[in-house]
């Protein structure tokens, strides 16, 4: 029965990943309908009123939350709260789409030191978008500077990886990650290579459109919207605007308030400051309503998938199949292995199902033969839910992370995997050669 159970997790997942990337099934149909098909193929179909119950409750929260971000931060990018900011930015950058990935990179690093994807998504888009979308940039690439910077920041030692690994091997927190600290610092300094790349071919495509990205500087945003949009601008509000901004960030980042309750508070403040008529508020619905139920349609889609996966016993099944598949002949590289593969192993497993699950057989396994279990769960946060955290659905951040740049997830994840996947190999190497991995 396990045996039927992993087989059908695995085609379950492999089934979400084909239809996303290829476009066959939109996010939210694929992550809701495909598991409760799986659901049947393993006999619990009347089981799956249960699994729903259980699956969307673990993202309940943070739906509410999605709703009232979304509609926040697109309340205040319509009035132009955001404008000051963006223009002393592209001042700064000088136009410079090299400059502004650069930006982004020390940004999306500063902003995830509380360890928080959510935050720092919700933090570098609302800064960063007016920009990209002023200078004709691909949002594209600024959700893969984010997910590398972020993912590499999600290694510290108050990020949920690590303190579930360090748990996993009764460590304590502080001497664990010390010794990881000088490779991730080499890493971080590598990742700044590709988004170099990055904004040297933005200039290169811009120049090719015959966009002239320098002249951005002294143009002016209110020229590129509708009349709409014009209409809805508070320019005399910016100040109070943006310490409203502050203040519902703070609340919520200090736990004052809960991140759902801090920025529904902050978006009804929002829309008293700023449009008090129900026309201008139904206005701002209509511009920002189909964000909020693209991405809140695929988190709740990503709870059916959560629910099915862990209350029908596929996850666990699936964990003891795939420690199950390795030779005792590769045991010896069972370290190497789980890094190489720890960022695309996020799009199977969720950090609960790895961490506690798979890390744990792992490094007995690896310890009753003389290997380093230490050296096992160093090797798994090279990548799993650190640099592969953006390219999941299983991680609420993501879903929002794409809603926010107007991305679909599938084009996302192909073109995200490609940098954050050999970065991660590179962190791997750091952490083999500083004696981390044996």
């Amino acid at each position: 029965m396990e045996l039927w159970l992993s087989i059908v997790g695995f085609l379950v997942v492999l089934g979400i990943i084909v239809s996303i990337m290829s476009k066959k099934l939109s996010t939210m149909v694929a992550l809701s309908l495909i598991p409760l098909l799986g659901a049947i193929l393993v006999g619990e179909f009347s089981s799956i009123p249960a699994f729903l119950s259980a699956g969307i409750s673990t993202v309940a929260v943070n739906g509410v939350m999605f709703v009232f971000a979304i509609l926040f931060f697109g309340t205040m990018m319509t009035a132009g709260a955001f404008d000051p900011i963006v223009r002393f930015i592209i001042r700064c950058c000088r136009g410079n789409p090299l400059y502004v990935c650069v930006g982004t990179y020390v940004l999306s690093i500063v902003g995830h030191l509380d360890g928080s994807a959510t935050t720092t998504v919700l933090l570098v888009c609302g800064a960063m978008v007016p920009i990209y979308k002023q200078m004709h940039m691909r949002l594209r690439n600024l959700a893969c500077i984010l997910a590398m910077a972020a993912g590499l920041m999600n290694i510290s030692p108050w990020g949920g990886p690590t303190l579930r690994a360090s748990v996993v091997m009764e460590a304590d927190l502080t001497q664990f990650f010390q010794p990881m600290l000088i490779p991730i610092l080499l890493t971080i300094a590598v990742g700044a290579i590709p988004v170099v790349l990055l904004g040297l071919s933005e200039i290169k495509r811009l120049k090719a459109e015959g966009f002239d990205y320098s002249a951005v500087v002294t143009q002016h945003q209110e020229a590129e919207l509708s009349e709409e949009e014009r209409s809805l601008l508070r320019p005399k509000l910016v100040v109070p605007n943006l310490i409203l901004i502050v203040l519902v960030v703070a609340l919520m980042i200090s736990g004052i308030l809960t991140p759902g309750a801090a920025f529904l508070t902050g978006t009804a403040l929002a829309w008293f400051l700023n449009y008090r008529k129900l026309a201008d508020q139904q206005k701002i619905i209509r511009l920002h309503g189909a964000n909020v139920v693209f991405v809140v349609s695929a988190l709740y889609g990503a709870g059916v998938l959560m629910g099915v996966l862990t209350e029908s016993g596929m996850a666990t099944a699936m964990a003891n199949t795939l420690v199950s598949l390795i030779p005792d002949a590769l045991t010896r590289f069972v370290p190497f292995l789980v890094g190489a593969f720890a960022v695309p192993l996020s799009l199977v497993f969720d950090a609960d199902t790895f961490y506690y699950g798979i890390l744990p057989v792992l490094t007995q396994s690896a310890t009753a033969m003389g290997i380093s279990g230490q050296g096992i769960c160093y090797a798994a946060l090279v990548g799993q839910l650190t640099l592969g955290w953006a390219i999941t659905p299983l991680t609420p951040a993501t879903l929002l992370l794409t809603g926010m740049c107007d991305l679909d997830l599938g084009e996302h994840q192909k073109f995200t995997i490609k940098f954050v996947w050999p970065l991660s190999i590179v962190l791997l190497i750091f952490l083999t050669l500083f004696g981390l991995i044996i």
